[in-house]
């Protein structure tokens, strides 16, 4: 009996050295205040784009010109029986009753319309004529928004629009988006953009053009030209973020994003921290370089979180291990397989 109750007491002296010594977290007030004002700045980047889509002027379809694959409400008024929905053909053209094909394509609904109405009473179909012409779908002036949004989709465009715009329209970007976007065109015969505003890599696509806008100058520099004019047929392309995986002694091991510069410190944080019961404050940064060649980078958070060190910016597929502390392990491993041992009232602190 006396030597089980020694053991316990060993045991016991271990566990308050356990709950008393060694830092519980090893993100400082400063990391988590940075991680804050990283929060805060996506959600600035988000407030602006919904407010730019919110603030654009509601579109006039009056100042719309018609184009193929429209979808038209042709209304005669007084004449029920001649009222059509009609698709603009590939030549511009639309088949009514009585006067056969007519050719709308670049016109205004408005100038469609007197168009309409000079045909059916020049042909002595109608008399006095009044008809309306309206457009039900737009076809023929749509963008593309895809990837790292809240709503991928075609989107109709009247009227001059903003990438800040579209995005907007496109319900601003997800919890995935990277740092910037592409708009992908068809391109240019000089095919130069203005030098030092914007970044033109090669497309993928032949005859077309990517402009590559990093959204975090969009949103701050409030720059005209890198808001550039989205035109009928871009795509607009949110690349998803890349990824570093955060294994080992934390909270909630998996995949973080590789964004803005986060560091290991950062990066630990977004994976819940360390766990209290099992981690140490070594950490392994595994990455490979350009020659595939695995590198190990050894790093301690204590020392990082107290400015003794520097944090370390991560890379696309980093992979951060936080070791396990071998005495703490063993300190866990005791209570898992002799929970009756610590429930004898002798006021430790639970793991």
């Amino acid at each position: 009996m006396s030597s089980k109750l020694a053991w316990c007491g060993m045991v016991g002296l271990l566990l308050l050295g356990v709950g008393c010594g060694g830092p519980q977290r090893v993100v400082s007030p400063e990391e988590a205040a940075r991680r804050m004002q990283t929060a805060d700045q996506k959600n600035r980047l988000q407030d602006r784009l919904l407010s730019q889509a919110l603030a654009a002027p509601r579109a006039d379809y009056q100042d719309y010109k018609i184009g193929p694959e429209d979808l038209l409400e042709v209304t005669f008024f007084g004449q029920n029986e001649l009222y059509r929905e009609v698709r603009v053909n590939g030549q511009g053209e639309i088949d009514l009753p009585l006067v056969g094909a007519a050719k709308v394509g670049g016109l205004s609904p408005h100038q469609a319309s007197k168009k309409l109405a000079a045909m059916y009473q020049e042909g002595r179909f109608l008399k006095n004529p009044q008809i309306t012409v309206s457009v039900k779908e737009y076809r023929h002036q749509r963008v593309a928004v895809s990837g790292a949004v809240n709503k991928p989709d075609y989107y109709e465009i009247i009227g001059p629009r903003t990438l800040l715009e579209v995005l907007g329209m496109a319900g601003g970007l997800n919890e995935k988006a990277g740092d910037v976007v592409h708009v992908i065109r068809q391109a240019k015969a000089d095919n130069n953009p203005a030098p030092g505003k914007l970044q033109q890599v090669q497309s993928f696509t032949p005859g077309s053009e990517t402009i590559v806008i990093d959204l975090n100058r969009l949103v701050n520099d409030n720059s005209a030209a890198l808001n550039v004019p989205v035109k009928n047929g871009d795509v607009v392309f949110v690349p998803f973020a890349k990824n570093a995986y955060v294994l080992g002694a934390v909270n909630k091991p998996g995949n973080v994003p590789v964004k803005e510069n986060i560091t290991v410190a950062q990066a630990v944080a977004m994976a819940g921290g360390t766990n209290p019961m099992l981690a140490s404050s070594k950490v392994s940064v595994v990455r490979f370089d350009e020659r595939g060649e695995r590198i190990t980078i050894p790093l301690n958070l204590d020392s990082i979180t107290k400015g003794a060190a520097a944090d370390l910016a991560l890379k696309d597929n980093d992979i951060i291990y936080v070791h396990e502390s071998v005495f703490r392990r063993f300190l866990f491993d005791i209570r898992n397989l002799n929970p009756g041992m610590f429930s004898m009232g002798m006021g430790l602190p639970a793991f």
